[in-house]
């Protein structure tokens, strides 16, 4: 008996692995490539404004720097697990067979190429994309892609990305409906928009309004910093030159110098041993207004 229990138990075992072997890793997603608009000289509804409909751009692996290898963005188990999904030899999905890459080739129309990951081929080619340096490999990514001309995103991704933008900007819609005026153009200030003392209600909201509506991160940043107040406080000095900037050295009237950078100047003026030139300043800005 003890003997048919430990048989069952490696059948049961060679099973999930040959299960594992043979499903994709990503269980059915599905991948889109797209291309990033960059600003050219044809209008945006030309065809030939990102390319033209019957053009496509053939990307092929990239090698690594200095050694030449190539970066097929496979690992040993990748490359196993997929040359027998796809009933290659043993050695056909090496990054040193340049006999099976140097024929490679991944075409991409103006569309964009969507990928059934779990085709292998479709499975192959999401490793090879991943790992190429012009491509950004999410929505969030590609902000910080400078020089990535397409985007692999999927239609979960997009969802995600575009409710956490709808999270940020309601968020940022909240504080500013909460704010006063007084609070709105401290805001401006510190963002380097900064309203004229004859400036109107209607102005400054308006203004931050558009700040808000195109920059809800921008504007969170600037509000949520710990240091805004001060920053805004700093800029009033400024304009009624109780202070005065000299390249980035911020100096009193006198010719002291209170900091050689803004970030100097605040923790020099939030310093409880120089309160008393933090008082005096604000006591003339009081004097002004």
């Amino acid at each position: 008996m003890a003997k048919a229990t430990k048989a069952t138990k490696e059948e049961v075992s060679t099973s999930t692995t040959m299960v594992k072997e043979n499903e994709s890793v990503f269980k059915n997603d599905r991948v889109t490539l797209k291309p990033i608009k960059k600003n050219g000289w044809l209008p945006e509804d030309h065809d030939g404004s990102i390319r033209y409909s019957k053009c496509f751009e053939r990307l092929t692996v990239q090698s690594q720097r200095g050694t030449g290898v190539l970066n097929t963005g496979l690992t040993d188990e990748d490359e196993r697990r997929l040359e027998k999904k796809m009933n290659m030899s043993q050695g056909t999905l090496s990054r040193y067979n340049k006999d099976y890459w140097n024929k490679f080739y991944i075409d991409v129309p103006k569309e964009g190429k969507e990928l059934d990951l779990a085709n292998p081929k479709d499975e192959l080619t999401y490793f090879v994309l991943k790992a190429h340096q012009r491509i950004a490999n999410s929505e969030m990514e590609r902000f910080d892609s400078p020089f990535a001309e397409y985007v692999m995103t999927s239609v979960e991704q997009e969802a995600k990305v575009e409710n956490k933008k709808s999270k940020l900007k309601r968020k940022a819609y909240k504080v500013f409906s909460n704010m006063n005026t007084t609070e709105m153009r401290d805001v401006l200030k510190v963002i380097g928009k900064r309203a004229g003392d004859d400036a109107s209600v209607d102005f400054i909201e308006s203004q931050l309004d558009k700040i808000v509506t195109e920059d809800p991160q921008e504007f969170l940043a600037t509000v949520e910093d710990p240091t805004f107040i001060m920053r805004a406080f700093i800029d009033d000095c400024l304009s009624s030159r109780v202070l005065t900037k000299s390249g980035t050295k911020y100096v009193l009237p006198g010719g002291d110098v209170v900091g050689y950078t803004l970030e100097q100047t605040i923790e020099y003026l939030k310093n409880p041993d120089n309160q008393e030139v933090y008082l005096d300043l604000k006591g003339k800005l009081s004097i002004g207004k």
